[in-house]
């Protein structure tokens, strides 16, 4: 019987979804999970979180010219992923 595999959306996908919410530069997004966290995690953290992600889960993004970009709504998806 052959592995499932679970596929990530395509790039063009998680741009569309990213593009379509709630904007935010990673700066932004820093500033957003301070209310949550208590503070504001450190800009290597978000970035490492779009390249590598933690446990298989990445957060969404796209880059639009030099500026990372991703979302309210992809905060909310990356975390609740993590927190199950």
């Amino acid at each position: 019987m052959p592995a499932t595999t679970h596929r990530r959306p395509t790039n063009d996908a998680v741009t569309t979804n990213v593009l379509a919410e709630d904007v935010l530069t990673l700066k932004q997004a820093r500033a957003e999970l301070r209310h949550i966290l208590g503070r504001r995690p450190d800009r290597t953290t978000l970035y490492r979180w779009c390249l590598r992600g933690i446990g298989g889960v990445r957060l969404e993004h796209c880059r639009v010219g030099q500026v990372i970009v991703t979302s309210r709504q992809a905060l909310t998806r990356f975390i609740e992923a993590r927190s199950q």
